[in-house]
């Protein structure tokens, strides 16, 4: 689990998992073309935050929203990596290489790793999991981040839980 390596200790999380009927390789291709805003709660949700619909798409679309690809596994896990204030409007995300990332250290930030791993679960079953934490490195950042986290976490949950019936249907085609 690739969570370990860049984001080991955090101060929030959430995880959701899916059983998929399908195999590894053709889950990983989709999650990496996926375009989330296919499912209209995620595009009502992403569009509620002001995340333009054109940056939804596979791993290209989360680098335009600023999201870092620290580390991909074929076939087994990608994660991502950001920086920001998120608890702010602009988000004030700052942009920056895997490396940059690891060393990131601005006490006024707070750093969140995303990631889908795939398990295999038998002969063509898969169960596709993501969890997504977050660091905040001050007690000052943990608390206006927990105040955000409050009202947000329901409606992360509910796009993170999409986003995988979205892959499911998808690779059960």
């Amino acid at each position: 689990m690739l969570q370990h390596k860049y984001l080991p200790d955090y101060h929030f999380n959430e995880k959701h998992g899916i059983i998929i009927s399908s195999s590894p390789s053709k889950v990983y291709s989709i999650i990496c073309e996926l375009d989330a805003s296919s499912s209209w709660i995620v595009r009502v949700l992403l569009a509620l935050r002001g995340i333009p619909r054109d940056t939804t798409a596979g791993i290209e679309g989360w680098k335009k929203m600023g999201f870092t690809v620290l580390e991909q596994k074929k076939d087994k896990e990608i994660i991502l990596g950001l920086i920001g204030q998120f608890w702010k409007v602009s988000g004030k995300i700052q942009p920056c290489t895997a490396e940059e990332f690891t060393s990131f250290n601005n006490p006024d930030f707070a750093k969140a790793v995303w990631n889908f791993e795939i398990t295999q679960q038998g002969e063509n079953q898969v169960l596709l999991e993501t969890e997504t934490r977050i660091f905040c490195p001050v007690e000052t950042i943990r608390k206006k981040f927990g105040r955000y986290w409050f009202f947000i976490k329901p409606f992360s949950g509910i796009i993170r839980t999409e986003m995988l019936k979205v892959i499911k249907r998808k690779a059960e085609n």
